[in-house]
C-alpha cells in the first residue's frame, strides 16, 4: 500500500513539472510574438495568383497638348479597350467630295459601343485626314466622300476594340490595326496610346494609322525604310518600328511627291511569321 502511494505521488509530481514547463514555454513564445511583431497583420501581402493588378492606359482627356498625351493620367483599361461588339455610325458633317481627280470612293465610319469614344469626332478626324493635301488625293488617283450608314459605302472605317479588331480582320492578332477587304480597322488600343517609339504627336500617329490602312484598301502593300534618317514611307509598319527612318503620317508629305520604300515587312512582336495582314 505504501509503495503504491509513493508511485502515484511520483507520477503526479512528474505531470506537474511537465505542465509547469509547458506553461513557461507558451509564455515565452507569447512574449516573442508581441515583442518582435511576429504575425503582424499589417505586413504587405502579395497578390493571389488569380488576382491581377489592373492594367492602365493613358487618358487623353487629361493631356494639355498632343505631345504629352502618351504620358497622361492613367485610368482602368475597360474604359477604352473593351467594347460591346455593336456599332454607332457617324453622321457626316459634310457630304463634300474631297480630291480633284480620280476614282471616287465612298466610306462610312463606325465606332464600337462601350469604348466611350465619340463616333462623330472620329469621323471628323478620318475625313480631315483624307481631305488633307498630303493624303491619298494628292496623287490625282483618288477622291473620297464620307456617307452615313446605308449610304452606299465602298468601305467602312472602324474604330474597334482589340477583340473586335481580331474578328473583323480574321486574325488572332490584337496588337495593331488592320485591313480586311472593305473593313479598314483602327485598333482602339493604338488610337488611345499610340506607340512609344513614335517621334511625333499622338495626332500624327493617328493620321498615319488612317492613311496606312486606307492605303491597303487602295491596293498598296507594305514598304520598308529606304535608309537611315529619311522619311518613312506611310506604308511601312511604323507601329512596329521606324527602322532608322523618321516617322511619317502622309503618303505625299510635300503635297506632290509620294514617299516610297522597298517592298517588305517589319517583324512585329507576338505575331507568327504569316500574320502580316495589312497593318
Amino acid at each position: 500500500m505504501a509503495e503504491g502511494r509513493l508511485e502515484r505521488n511520483r507520477r503526479l509530481r512528474k505531470r506537474r513539472r511537465f505542465v509547469f514547463f509547458a506553461i513557461l514555454i507558451l509564455m515565452a513564445g507569447a512574449g516573442l510574438y508581441f515583442a518582435f511583431g511576429i504575425g503582424d497583420t499589417e505586413t504587405p501581402q502579395a497578390l493571389d495568383e488569380d488576382r491581377v493588378a489592373p492594367t492602365t492606359v493613358a487618358d487623353p482627356s487629361t493631356a494639355e497638348d498632343p505631345a504629352s498625351e502618351l504620358e497622361a493620367e492613367t485610368v482602368a483599361t475597360p474604359l477604352y479597350f473593351s467594347g460591346t461588339g455593336t456599332w454607332s455610325y457617324a453622321t457626316p458633317v459634310s457630304n463634300a467630295v474631297v480630291g480633284n481627280a480620280g476614282t471616287l470612293l465612298k466610306y462610312d465610319v463606325a465606332v464600337e459601343n462601350g469604348l466611350e469614344l465619340d463616333a462623330t469626332e472620329f469621323g471628323d478626324f478620318v475625313n480631315a485626314t483624307l481631305a488633307d493635301a498630303r493624303s491619298w488625293t494628292a496623287g490625282g488617283a483618288w477622291r473620297f466622300q464620307q456617307v452615313p450608314q446605308g449610304g452606299g459605302a465602298d468601305f467602312t472605317v472602324y474604330l474597334a476594340s482589340p477583340e473586335q479588331r481580331a474578328i473583323l480582320c480574321g486574325s488572332q492578332n490584337t496588337t495593331v490595326s488592320c485591313r480586311n477587304g472593305d473593313n479598314v480597322v483602327i485598333n482602339s488600343a493604338r488610337w488611345i496610346t499610340g506607340v512609344e517609339h513614335w517621334d511625333g504627336t499622338l495626332d500624327t500617329y493617328r493620321q498615319y494609322a488612317v492613311n496606312h490602312e486606307v492605303g491597303h484598301r487602295l491596293g498598296h502593300g507594305h514598304e520598308v525604310c529606304p535608309s537611315d534618317g529619311e522619311l518613312s514611307p506611310v506604308m511601312a509598319q511604323q507601329t512596329y518600328q521606324l527602322a532608322g527612318c523618321v516617322g511619317n503620317a502622309w503618303p505625299f508629305p510635300d503635297g506632290s511627291t509620294y514617299v516610297a520604300g522597298p517592298a517588305g515587312d517589319y517583324s512585329g512582336p507576338e505575331l507568327p511569321p504569316d500574320d502580316f495582314i495589312d497593318r
